[in-house]
């Protein structure tokens, strides 16, 4: 997190947009209220939203594409834009040209008009511009991925309703990045797009071709481009940046035509190296001759392109002309796609509003960046290695009082670490802690292990070398190796992989659930365990207790408000009968969830559920991106299914904590990503969510660290009074243990 005098603060506005992607992306007071929209468009839908309200809605949807192209302008003179966009009715690469005006409300149906039905490709870029200076502004769009690709300009029809006249400005050059102005100070319009711009025909833009002329001759056709007088000479110089590739430029053009018409452009590079930057906007200051460049990458281009986890959004600033530039980097991590600088909240200041398009997971989302003086989650984090040297995997990592010093220390594997020198100990004879609880009412906690199978073979496998049996541990005198250990009973499973203990019995007596790896694969059922007064007393009586695979988290808890202690699971919820007996609700069977947590999202009296899904590709040793979201706790709990908010996606977020770690009485979500393919090599993710709206609808996002692989981790606990620390261990970085520790105040 950004420890300077300013930092620019990510807001997710929308975790998942009501689309399958986004390509478009515009900005302006829709209908007149006062408050900036967002419009956007993709596949599935076009789309607004008010960020000043959290308020978002649908313009058009069904079977519809929605390319790049995007325009607002007032067209029939009522005082709003209108949007004007290209689409794809049925997605069939029939594309159109059309324009959509709000009625009374924009929730409200839109009206739709045609103005091209037939336009013959891909609506790449599109922008209004007086090329026949009538006083009128014609719309100008480029036609992309089309055996005839070409620039297209359309003159209004009588009335507007009816299709616009057409006419080719340029046939058979594929580019992409539109800009428009007066390049030679002649008083008519240049038309740029990509490496090439256009000069009208003497005859007049509408008499035939326009001259084409290449500016940047060391430039590829797909490019972003935006139009300036840096130098101060009265006429515009072209910037332009690679879109799509990964080793893109940003360069300047200073526009030389009246002065050295032999050498009209001379190049001024900014930045190389660029992994496709598909934003670029241009700030000018006539008056100053301060010019600002921004520029954003994208998190991945094109054509299955690897994923770039540095993209970064970055400004170039001159004040001289452009005789030198300063350039700074605002974000990096998060890649956004045609972002603009725009005034979103009406501050006055500049915000940076932007999305993700994600063909690829089909999970857009809607980013706004926000500079301030400092982070709305006002706190830092100072990291350290309580291990990094842990022999064996382990599966679970908590917090627990065990030397019985009135601080809590940390369990992992076979080993706890003591509170406050961290210093490692074993735990004699187990080789897995999986829950821990006052089982004995005598102020100490006690442990749930899993013993070694002495039969196991050789190695580190450590589902092999589970042996199925369950013991209850007791420390003694921990520091000196003196536990006492019970045997509990043997489980059907393969091994527990999620387990929970709460006075869930009739007479709240105390039951141990324990679900195991792969349920769905193996057939495993979660079973409970009676816990007997005397918890010695062996074997503890045990039967099934739902028929419905799960593996993972379980949190006990009323979630249904009724006065029994219930058992959470994710896509799923255990309503206590009273009787012993629990009956399984579906909470949203599309969640598969890798670990759970609870938190009243909404402020509505009820514990909603937060679920990190799990998604591998053990074919191919891949971890796609899945999602982070909460379920909504409906009127009545078992109502099906749960209201789903997607907060962001993540690579299997296999570890969740939530928590209050900034004391201003909101619970922060905090996720870390999984993967057991690649250790070292991952790029693993440590982040905390804010909530942006009392819904829950919008979040701020914060990356705490980078480096390290999580699972089963994320566990917030308070180290000492005041003190806040996050454990997380790995998982193919099987040696080490963290510790976070919240430092408030930033």
């Amino acid at each position: 997190m950004n420890k300077g005098k300013w930092c620019w603060e990510l807001m997710i506005l929308d975790g998942k947009a009501d689309t399958d992607g986004l390509d478009s992306l515009a900005a302006a007071d829709i209908d007149g209220d006062g408050k900036q929209e967002m419009i956007m468009g993709g596949n599935g839908g076009l789309v607004w939203y008010r960020p000043a309200t959290f308020e978002k809605g649908l313009i058009a949807g069904g079977l519809v594409q929605f390319h790049v192209g995007i325009a607002l302008d007032d067209v029939d003179g009522c005082g709003k834009p209108e949007v004007f966009v290209g689409e794809d009715p049925g997605k069939k690469d029939a594309w159109m040209l059309t324009w959509y005006k709000p009625g009374k409300d924009l929730r409200g149906p839109w009206e739709r008009n045609i103005i091209d039905p037939v336009f013959g490709g891909a609506p790449h870029d599109i922008l209004f511009a007086d090329l026949d200076n009538d006083g009128e502004n014609e719309l100008v769009a480029i036609a992309c991925y089309s055996p005839t690709p070409g620039i297209f300009a359309y003159k209004r029809s009588p009335g507007l309703k009816s299709p616009w006249k057409k006419f080719a400005l340029s046939e058979g050059i594929f580019t992409e990045g539109l800009s428009v102005g007066d390049l030679n100070g002649d008083g008519k319009l240049e038309i740029v797009c990509g490496p090439d711009w256009y000069a009208q025909p003497q005859a007049g833009p509408f008499s035939g071709p326009w001259h084409r002329k290449v500016f940047a001759p060391n430039f590829r056709e797909m490019c972003r481009t935006a139009l300036a007088d840096i130098t101060g000479n009265g006429r515009p110089d072209i910037v332009i940046t690679d879109s799509e590739y990964m080793d893109g430029f940003l360069s300047w053009f200073e526009n030389r035509l009246l002065e050295d018409p032999a050498n009209p452009w001379i190049e001024h590079r900014l930045e190389e190296g660029l992994v496709y930057s598909h934003s670029l906007d241009i700030k000018h200051n006539p008056q100053t001759g301060e010019t600002l460049i921004f520029t954003a990458e994208m998190e991945q281009g094109g054509w299955s392109a690897p994923y770039n986890f540095d993209a970064r959004l970055m400004t170039f600033a001159t004040k001289d002309s452009g005789t030198t530039w300063e350039k700074e980097v605002l974000y990096k991590g998060e890649g956004t796609h045609q972002a603009k600088m725009y005034d979103i909240d009406g501050d006055g200041q500049w915000e940076i509003i932007g999305k993700i398009p994600d063909q690829y997971t089909h999970n857009p989302k809607v980013q706004i960046w926000k500079r301030r003086d400092k982070p709305t989650l006002n706190v830092s984090f100072k990291h350290r290695f309580l291990d990094r040297d842990k022999p064996v995997t382990a599966i679970e990592i908590m917090a627990a009082d065990i030397d019985g010093d009135g601080r809590p220390d940390v369990a992992c594997g076979s080993f706890w670490y003591k509170n406050p020198t961290w210093e490692r100990h074993d735990i004699p004879g187990i080789y897995q802690v999986m829950n821990h609880y006052d089982l004995d009412k005598d102020g100490r906690e006690e442990f749930i292990a899993i013993k070694r199978d002495p039969q196991a073979p050789a190695g580190d496998d450590y589902g092999a070398l589970m042996s199925g049996e369950l013991w209850w541990i007791k420390p003694v005198d921990p520091v000196n190796g003196k536990w006492e250990e019970h045997y509990i009973g043997k489980i059907d499973g393969d091994w527990a992989h999620g387990s929970a203990i709460a006075p869930l019995l009739p007479g709240k007596k105390l039951a141990l659930i324990t679900c195991y790896h792969n349920s769905q694969e193996s057939g495993n059922l979660p079973e409970l365990f009676e816990i007997p007064d005397d918890p010695r007393q062996a074997p503890w009586p045990k039967r099934g207790f739902a028929k419905v695979h799960y593996n993972e988290e379980l949190i006990p808890f009323d979630i249904d408000n009724d006065g029994s202690l219930d058992v959470v699971a994710g896509q799923y919820w255990f309503d206590n009968q009273g009787d012993g007996s629990f009956k399984a609700y579906v909470t949203d069977e599309k969640s598969k969830a890798a670990r759970i947590a609870l938190s009243d999202i909404n402020k509505n009296g009820k514990k909603d559920i937060i679920i990190a899904q799990e998604k591998m590709d053990y074919e191919k040793k891949h971890i796609p991106f899945s999602q982070l979201l909460w379920l909504e706790n409906p009127i009545d709990s078992r109502q099906v299914p749960w209201r789903r908010h997607v907060i962001d996606v993540l690579r299997c977020a296999h570890s969740l904590g939530v928590a209050d770690i900034d004391g201003d009485g909101e619970d922060e979500i905090i996720a870390g990503e999984h993967d057991p393919f690649w250790p070292y090599r991952k790029r693993c993710r440590l982040m905390v969510y804010k909530k942006a709206d009392p819904q829950g609808t919008a979040w701020y996002r914060y990356c705490i660290d980078s480096r390290f692989e999580h699972h089963d981790g994320a566990k917030i606990f308070e180290m000492e009074p005041g003190r806040i620390g996050i454990l997380s261990h790995g998982w193919q970085d099987k040696i080490y243990v963290h510790l976070w520790e919240v430092v408030k105040g930033g």
